[in-house]
């Protein structure tokens, strides 16, 4: 084919557009990195460590130790089990902390500021470009039957069927049978059974919250993904919808006039 000299030019635009435009993204991406450097040198460095490995001075004072994000394993995510979190669970973490944890809430921070961090940190784990994080999970509405007597009372029956008591123990206290015995996390630290009793969820507050948890499992510790068990229910031993009746299970031993399940019931109902 030849080529007339006068729509080089042309071409040579196009090809610049083309090429420019990831370059562009690629710039805004190192840009937003090094604003996070900054962010994380500021706040974060205190407890995650100057390497991103969780070994600071601060470290061996805390009860729950700093994440280690070299390892590129984290506990709370959207994406199911293995898998790499996706952007917006950083970013959840980031915002919302910890609860009863030393991770506090950097709500206070601006929301590029937060994105900004978010990007940095995956930077401590270079598969991330490769790998790239996982496809979320879908978290259906809560439907309106959640923490009714009968939903709980399923829900119940689920706890014991699937041996969560095993860890969580008969009252969800945390002294499960077992609970002892579990060997140390992904970080090498020992591991404790949630006390359900005691409040929210390290992942969150909401009923979402919990029957996501479950769903993902907990990244780097005992607690599995029950994705499986209630992708495909049997009609016998798991029915439709029966995750979400563990999601009331769960709620109620904490339950209260304004607990998380009482307020979505009332909402699933309106």
């Amino acid at each position: 084919m030849r080529v007339r000299f006068g729509t080089l030019p042309t071409l040579m635009w196009i090809a610049i557009v083309v090429f420019a435009a990831p370059l562009r993204a690629d710039d805004q991406v190192a840009t937003l990195k090094g604003e996070g450097a900054t962010i994380y040198t500021r706040y974060c460095v205190g407890c995650h460590g100057v390497n991103g490995d969780g070994n600071s001075a601060a470290a061996p004072m805390l009860l729950v130790k700093p994440r280690d994000f070299t390892k590129g394993i984290f506990k709370f995510r959207s994406t199911p089990s293995g898998t790499l979190p996706t952007d917006e669970d950083l970013y959840r973490i980031v915002s919302r902390g910890v609860y009863r944890t030393s991770m506090p809430d950097w709500s206070l921070l601006s929301e590029r500021e937060r994105l900004a961090v978010v990007e940095y940190i995956k930077g401590f784990f270079p598969e991330w470009k490769t790998r790239g994080a996982g496809t979320p999970i879908y978290v259906p509405p809560p439907p309106a039957a959640l923490g009714s007597p009968a939903s709980v009372a399923r829900g119940r029956e689920l706890y014991t069927m699937l041996e969560c008591t095993a860890c969580h123990g008969e009252s969800g206290r945390g002294d499960g049978l077992s609970a002892k015995n579990l060997p140390p996390d992904s970080w090498g630290n020992a591991q404790k059974p949630f006390d359900f009793t005691k409040g929210r969820l390290k992942s969150g507050p909401t009923p979402q919250d919990v029957y996501r948890t479950f769903m993902t499992g907990v990244g780097g510790t005992a607690m599995p993904s029950f994705a499986d068990i209630f992708a495909e229910p049997d009609g016998e031993n798991i029915l439709a919808g029966d995750a979400w009746n563990l999601v009331s299970y769960i709620l109620s031993l904490r339950a209260t006039d304004h607990s998380p399940v009482a307020e979505a019931g009332k909402e699933a109902s309106r």
